[in-house]
């Protein structure tokens, strides 16, 4: 008997803290995006059923967030799969590799609040760097956290520029585990480096992509921590990202913790989906044919 409880006894601190750290906060959030939960107006809340579900699509700031959040996964996320591919194969083998590689990750290992406030200074219209370097090229000053389209995007270019060294780098850990024996044998039988890339690298790497993408698409979901420190959401609501609106919802402004909830539900579903079509889509090209054997 005392074996049977022994190990339980063991988990136990570690199953409470995940249940006081996760299951409990989960449990909350579904509970209280179902009711009136406005610590600005009073503590008590009521049941009001989908009511605040609904109020997130008659919500122009949380439609414009989601725009945003949008031209981010569609744009940010593409450009940073295909430079960090492109450029783990273009180092592979180049003189001083190691050093290319060490200062490739440094975008990445800096903490997005402190690369938010040093874009800020970068992006400055008076004497920022950006403007100045374009000026070598005759291009006038941008405002660029002043204009709508182009604070949208610097946001872009700033998550572009920290995140690509993560594909980079998952990408060359996977080159770097391929057998040189199947490249050598294919370029024995005439492959030249394309199709040696496309036949027998590209295959190989496939799932390791796939697992990169899918990590992208969900942290580009939670897009908080630049938008905090260079925009604050604006100009207007230009560069609300979904994330940022759920902070200034539920935290910074509102304090409407039923709504802030709704809004991080819908959040978390979304993600959901977007993670599932992505794998029923390359499962499909499988099916068709396109996909190869894995």
């Amino acid at each position: 008997m005392r074996k049977r409880i022994v190990p339980w006894l063991m988990v136990l601190p570690v199953l409470a803290l995940f249940l006081a750290m996760t299951i409990y906060p989960f449990g909350f959030m579904i509970w209280a995006s179902f009711r009136d939960y406005d610590l600005s107006k009073s503590a008590e809340t009521h049941f009001i059923g989908l009511s605040n579900y609904f109020q997130i699509f008659r919500d122009s700031t949380a439609i414009e967030s989601m725009k945003f959040t949008a031209k981010l996964l569609s744009i940010a996320v593409p450009v940073e799969l295909v430079l960090g591919v492109l450029i783990a194969f273009l180092i592979r083998g180049v003189k001083g590799e190691k050093i290319i590689r060490s200062s490739l990750l440094i975008p990445m290992m800096i903490p997005p609040a402190v690369s938010g406030v040093a874009w800020k200074m970068l992006y400055n219209f008076a004497f920022g760097p950006v403007n100045w370097f374009l000026s070598l090229f005759g291009v006038p000053k941008i405002s660029w956290l002043g204009d709508p389209f182009y604070a949208q995007l610097g946001i872009i270019i700033i998550d572009v520029w920290q995140w690509t060294p993560f594909i980079f780098l998952m990408i060359y850990a996977g080159l770097q585990s391929i057998p040189q024996d199947l490249i050598d044998a294919a370029r024995v039988d005439g492959a030249d480096w394309g199709r040696v890339f496309l036949h027998v690298e590209f295959p190989l790497l496939r799932p390791l992509i796939l697992v990169a993408l899918v990590l992208r698409i969900i942290d580009c979901l939670k897009t908080f921590d630049i938008v905090f420190m260079t925009t604050w959401g604006g100009p207007g609501s230009a560069t609300h990202t979904y994330s940022f609106y759920i902070y200034k919802v539920g935290i910074s402004f509102g304090w409407n913790i039923g709504y802030a909830s709704a809004l991080s539900v819908l959040l978390l579903i979304v993600a959901i989906v977007l993670v599932n079509v992505v794998f029923r889509l390359v499962r499909m090209r499988q099916q068709l044919g396109f996909g190869g054997e894995e």
